[in-house]
């Protein structure tokens, strides 16, 4: 990645500032662009490691006139700046539409006018296959959301595609499954739930289990997700793919909670009815074969959940102040 010009979308966040900190390391020129959107995870604290090594710009993705000049010249393009709130989404389906869906389309049209054929790595999410078809879930596995906002996420990642056949655009789609660990936003709940459940621990507050806490889950440590992202952004076998992506281990949403109690070593969990508009939008079991990505990249997780979840942990405690 030396010398190499990135741009990732939603650069001050969780995912990107986590990227932007490895790509700068790896000798790469980094412009990073948020809108900076209320409530979401945007956080100048997240890049304190290279602020003065990357360019930050503060703009809309469906504001043409900064996309239309960022994205020229860009050898390589992260598109990660989009809403995952499941709740807000089925609340208010047209805030989704604007915040996810005519912004991406607006910065499609940025790059067939201005870098049509670039490379983009788009994140998608695992919510795509809603309550899953198959099991295990695979890149074969039809979409079938359960909310707003994995539909938008699904319909994004067909423009991303589309555009390959329009103007040459180099796509890959990333279905992200969740995703832990520093720099996650941690002021309320609306996503990112698996990150706030830490604070609530660290907090000694007490957690709530909807029904019995049986439905599987997978946690992905985001170093290691970090690791994926620098693969799909060079492997040449990995343009117009989409892939899932799993963890090294499977477990309930119980056994994750009592995981964070230990780490925190703090807090309590009581369990509860499904409130019903979460009922609504519960996918049951993720079970993911990921074998088709670590084909084409060689990527295989590589951090239990106690370590990841240890490393997570102390951040917080560390950098509470900036985060709560």
């Amino acid at each position: 990645y030396s010398g190499k010009k990135v741009l990732i979308t939603g650069g001050l966040g969780f995912l990107g500032s986590t990227l932007a900190i490895k790509l700068v390391e790896l000798g790469a020129e980094v412009t990073l662009l948020d809108g900076m959107i209320s409530d979401l995870g945007a956080n100048f604290f997240n890049i304190e490691p290279v602020k003065d090594r990357v360019k930050v710009v503060i703009a809309h993705l469906g504001d043409r006139a900064a996309t239309d000049y960022y994205v020229k010249d860009k050898d390589l393009v992260y598109n990660i700046g989009m809403h995952s709130c499941h709740l807000e989404s089925m609340a208010n389906p047209v805030y989704d539409l604007e915040t996810n869906v005519i912004p991406q389309v607006h910065f499609l049209e940025s790059l067939r006018a201005c870098n049509p054929q670039t490379r983009v790595v788009y994140i998608g999410t695992r919510a795509q296959y809603g309550q899953a078809l198959t099991i295990p879930i695979t890149e074969v596995t039809p979409p079938n959301p359960k909310d707003i906002y994995a539909a938008t996420k699904q319909a994004v990642e067909w423009y991303h595609l589309l555009y390959n056949k329009i103007c040459g655009l180099q796509a890959v789609s990333l279905r992200l499954g969740n995703t832990y660990g520093p720099r996650h936003q941690m002021r309320h709940p609306k996503y990112g739930v698996q990150n706030f459940l830490i604070r609530l621990a660290l907090e000694d507050q007490e957690i709530k289990i909807f029904g019995d806490g049986s439905q599987k889950r997978e946690m992905i440590y985001v170093e290691d997700i970090i690791r994926c992202l620098l693969l799909l952004g060079e492997q040449e076998v990995c343009l117009n793919q989409v892939y899932s992506i799993g963890s090294a281990e499977s477990i309930t949403f119980l056994e994750l909670v009592q995981a964070i109690l230990r780490a925190c070593g703090a807090g309590s969990y009581v369990h509860a009815p499904w409130p019903e508009e979460r009922k609504t939008i519960e996918v049951g079991d993720v079970v993911t074969d990921f074998s088709k990505l670590t084909a084409h990249t060689g990527w295989k997780p590589t951090t239990l959940l106690a370590e990841g979840l240890q490393k997570t942990v102390d951040y917080y405690r560390l950098y509470r102040e900036r985060y709560w």
